[in-house]
Formats: C-alpha cells, sequence, structure tokens
C-alpha cells in the first residue's frame, strides 16, 4: 500500500525531510529540483576574461539561463511545488580546470522512480548535497559510477518514462549487465513491468507521455499499438528544423552539441566552448522538436513553446499548456524537462494497462 501522501518526517535540525516518490510523469507535481547555470568570474584567471568577443556571449548565456531558471521557479511555486535548487561550492577552486559542469540539467543526471532518488555518487551529486541530506536514507539509492575505472551513464529520468506499474528504460550505451540488470530485479521486485530499449538517446526529447491516454511523439521512437493500445498520440514532423535554422551553419563546428543564437560565425566563441566546455552541452540534435516537456499534473503542463497541432490535442485532452521559453536550450540541450528534476508526486503505482 502507497500513501498518496508525503510523511513529514523530520531532520537533525528539525525540518521536515524531503519526501521521496514518483510513479507517473503526471501525476500532481509537488517537490521538484531546478538547475543552476555557471558565473562568469569563474573564468577569470584565463586569458579570455578580457576577451568581449568571448565573455559578451557567455555573460548573456549566465544572466539569461538564471533569469529563465526563476521565472520557471515561479511558475512552479504558483502552481504550489516546492522547488530546490543545486549549489556549486567554487570557494576553493583556483582554476576553471578544476570545475565540474554547472547542474543545468539535473533530469540528466538522477531518477525519482517508485519511492527512491537515485544518485550517482559523483561530483554532481556533491551539487546536490544539501538537498541529498534532507532526504530519507531509505529513499535513497547510490549506485556505481565507475566499474572498473570505466565511467557509465547515471541512471536518469532523461531514460526513464514512467507510467505507474510500467517503466519504459532506454538502457544507457556501454552499461555493463550486472548494474542494469541489479536495477531491473529491483523495480520488479517492486512490483513495476519493465521495458528496456537500446536506442540511446535521452527518451524525454522523443516523446512525452501528457496524462493517461495523451502522447507528444516524434516519429518511430515506440510501438504505440502495442505499448500503448488505444492512447490518442500526436506525432510531430521535422517542422522545427526551420526554427533553427541557423544552427545548421554551425552544426559541424561544434558537431552538433549546442547553438547560441547570433554568434554562428564567432570562431572565437566556438573554439572556446568546444575547447574548455564541451562537458557541459549536450547533443542538440537530439531536443530539436519541443516535446521536452513538464506536466504539473493531467491537466497542466509546462512546454517550450505554441505549435497549433499540440494545442489542440491538449484541448481535446482538457490540458493546459503554460508557455515557459527557455532561451538557451540549443547551448545547454534542455528543455524544461531536462532543466528539472521531480522528487515528489502524489498518486500511486496504477496499473493503467491492465
Amino acid at each position: 500500500m502507497h500513501n498518496t501522501g508525503p510523511i513529514q518526517r523530520r531532520n537533525t535540525r528539525g525540518l521536515p525531510m524531503i519526501p521521496i516518490k514518483g510513479y507517473a510523469t503526471f501525476d500532481p507535481l509537488k517537490h521538484c529540483i531546478v538547475g543552476s547555470s555557471f558565473k562568469t568570474e569563474w573564468f577569470r584567471d584565463l586569458d579570455i576574461y578580457k576577451n568581449d568577443r568571448i565573455m559578451d556571449p557567455l555573460k548573456r548565456i549566465a544572466e539569461e539561463t538564471e533569469e529563465d531558471y526563476q521565472t520557471l521557479e515561479k511558475i512552479l511555486i504558483d502552481a504550489g511545488v516546492k522547488t530546490y535548487r543545486p549549489r556549486l561550492d567554487i570557494t576553493k577552486v583556483k582554476s576553471l580546470k578544476n570545475i565540474s559542469e554547472p547542474l543545468a540539467c539535473p533530469r540528466d543526471y538522477f531518477a525519482t522512480v517508485g519511492e527512491t532518488f537515485y544518485a550517482i555518487s559523483n561530483v554532481m551529486s556533491q551539487e546536490l548535497k544539501h538537498i541529498i541530506r534532507d532526504i530519507d536514507k531509505k529513499n535513497l539509492y547510490f549506485g556505481k559510477q565507475y566499474v572498473d575505472k570505466q565511467y557509465y551513464e547515471p541512471v536518469s529520468t532523461a531514460q526513464i518514462c514512467r507510467v505507474g506499474k510500467d517503466i519504459w528504460w532506454d538502457i544507457p550505451k556501454d552499461l555493463p549487465s550486472e548494474m542494469s540488470d541489479t536495477l531491473i530485479d529491483r523495480w520488479k521486485l517492486e512490483g513495476f513491468r519493465v521495458h528496456t530499449s537500446n536506442r540511446y538517446y535521452h527518451t524525454d526529447s522523443c516523446f512525452c507521455v501528457v496524462k493517461p491516454g495523451c502522447i507528444v511523439s516524434l516519429y518511430d521512437v515506440q510501438d504505440y499499438a502495442k505499448e500503448f493500445p488505444g492512447w490518442d498520440v500526436l506525432y510531430l514532423p521535422e517542422q522545427s528544423w526551420s526554427k533553427v535554422d541557423p544552427f545548421l551553419q554551425m552544426k559541424d563546428k561544434v558537431g552538433g552539441r549546442w547553438w547560441l543564437k547570433g554568434e554562428e560565425h564567432n570562431d572565437q566563441l566556438i573554439e572556446f566552448v568546444n575547447t574548455w566546455l564541451k562537458d557541459w552541452v549536450g547533443y542538440v540534435e537530439e531536443t530539436v522538436f519541443d516535446v521536452n516537456m513538464l506536466s504539473i499534473d493531467q491537466n497542466t503542463i509546462i512546454c517550450n513553446n505554441y505549435n497549433k497541432d499540440v494545442f489542440a490535442h491538449f484541448k481535446r485532452h482538457k490540458v493546459e499548456p503554460i508557455i515557459f521559453n527557455f532561451r538557451h536550450r540549443y547551448f545547454w540541450d534542455g528543455g524544461v524537462h531536462c532543466i528539472t528534476q521531480d522528487l515528489y508526486r502524489e498518486g500511486t503505482q496504477e496499473d493503467y494497462f491492465g
């Protein structure tokens, strides 16, 4: 039997512990992490700090990204969601060379599945140390990031779609079978039906389960007739490439990894980002379609922009969209789903296909 409301345990400071639960992407969201960006002063010891050709765009990215995070926080808070922000302590850091990438897209590194928060013991977890300390240990799972000195991608809800008793997991490339088998066995013992695939991309950039019976998807992502029988699926053709035509001008220079509007021919900036920040940016071609959305509940969803077909689809299913423009999503390779990580959603492990 699973509780629908959080049990308010308290930490050593007498404050309520952060509850953990997530059975479906569309259940009412109550606790959520919102990402964090970088600060331009991190570059102060580099020669480029006085190079306006590089620093002006970086300053714009940093300031506007933080503005957008705060806008998203307000949307969530107004909807009754408690938000949390990562913190990167750089007080002892002397150079950018020693700074890990900021946790701009927490969805890519963590997962809430059932009543467990999955965190890999690496630098990213350090940015959430002040949050993790307030999560009951029985709700935490720390996996191994390194096996035989080989790095593997963490378990994340960028690759896991939760729909009650059913989990769709695109297993990260080269993840050792003993690691994936351990998690699959664990989830099965918890009552989940686990569906796996090996497409090696973030599924939240390719399809979104908006609510029971309603999906927005790219072509050829899932066999929906088999896996979601009778559900209404809206397919989006490759129309949104036209929205990022300038990206194609710099695609080869950046390997398809990131894009900053207006800087398509700024070779100094491109060289700097590719040299210093290559681990900070993702793979933008995954998210050229705006299906990377965040449900607040079954009737409210946050999306990146307006789309006539998508909004008509929402209306048929009585879903109210909230437009949130993450201005540098093509730099960070993250839509609204990527730049958040839900910690607690109301709801239970329902069977939507039984």
